[in-house]
């Protein structure tokens, strides 16, 4: 049976239950009651997997959905102590922060590479290497985002890359420490896009379906990238949901971009008081 709450834990994701239909998101405590031989399948919050049930379940945390060992807590405004800091410490004032890729795991094997602008760089020179591996280019001063470009040999399910920018001035260099990413390997990849693809034909609400489930399944991963890049979308899509402002912000802070997290706390503090979410402007 369905209970009322804000802390959902996960999603029915099939038909078969006696009560609640495909797409229906559960609390603790709720109860799956499955039709004689069927299988309810739950999509889990807390780890970002699929369990199915042949028999009355009640869905009690952490007893059905166990969250992964090593991300037992995600990192927020309000825990962050749980920060990590992926990209090193730096130790010039205006050397060239990376941006994106996202974290240091991520799907994409044609990542975009951003960074923070540095003032009186004559260019930018952005350097991709790994085993057997190396590329660069040269970018104008004005310029802080590069699509990964076509010619270059796009990067490999399962390895491990170095990103490195280096801001020119004159005859002087001055580099931000290289980020280290790797590139999830290709059973893992698979994984993720068939959970991502069962969730989408529910055709549920986007903002809903980027908050909570696709939320769910990349973090289990720790894929920031994939993650903030879908949050991201649905702020492109115009967007007016808080918490939504709010998740992209925590996960802003867990890649240790501390500009872009407050940026979007503000948003989601103004649309918390306009709708009077006052749940969500507690949170913020």
């Amino acid at each position: 049976m369905k209970s009322e709450c804000n802390n959902f834990i996960g999603r029915v994701s099939s038909a078969g239950d006696l009560y609640l239909p495909s797409g229906s998101r559960v609390c603790p405590g709720d109860r799956i009651n499955p039709a004689k031989g069927a299988t309810v399948k739950v999509l889990c919050y807390l780890n970002g997997n699929f369990v199915y049930l042949k028999q009355s379940t009640v869905l009690k945390e952490p007893d059905t959905c166990t969250p992964p060992q090593e991300i037992t807590e995600l990192c927020t405004g309000l825990n962050p102590s749980r920060c990590y800091n992926p990209k090193g410490a730096g130790e010039e004032k205006e050397a060239p922060i990376l941006i994106s890729p996202y974290g240091s795991s991520m799907l994409s094997t044609r990542p975009q590479i951003s960074w923070s602008a540095v003032s009186n760089a004559t260019n930018y020179t952005v350097i991709v290497s790994g085993y057997e591996f190396y590329w660069e280019a040269t970018v104008d001063n004005k310029v802080t985002t590069l699509p990964y470009p076509k010619e270059q040999k796009e990067l490999q399910l399962g390895n491990a890359y170095k990103i490195t920018v280096i801001a020119n001035l004159g005859g002087s260099l001055i580099a931000f420490d290289p980020l280290i990413i790797n590139v999830l390997p290709e059973k893992d990849q698979q994984e993720i896009v068939q959970k991502v693809k069962q969730i989408k034909e529910l055709n549920l609400p986007p903002d809903e379906v980027a908050i909570l489930d696709l939320h769910a399944i990349y973090m289990s991963k720790s894929l920031l990238n994939e993650t903030i890049e879908t949050l991201k979308a649905r702020v492109a899509a115009g967007s007016q949901n808080p918490t939504l402002y709010r998740v992209l912000a925590d996960r802003y802070l867990e890649a240790w971009l501390p500009n872009e997290a407050l940026r979007e706390y503000k948003v989601a503090d103004e649309l918390a008081k306009r709708t009077g979410n006052s749940d969500e402007l507690a949170k913020v």
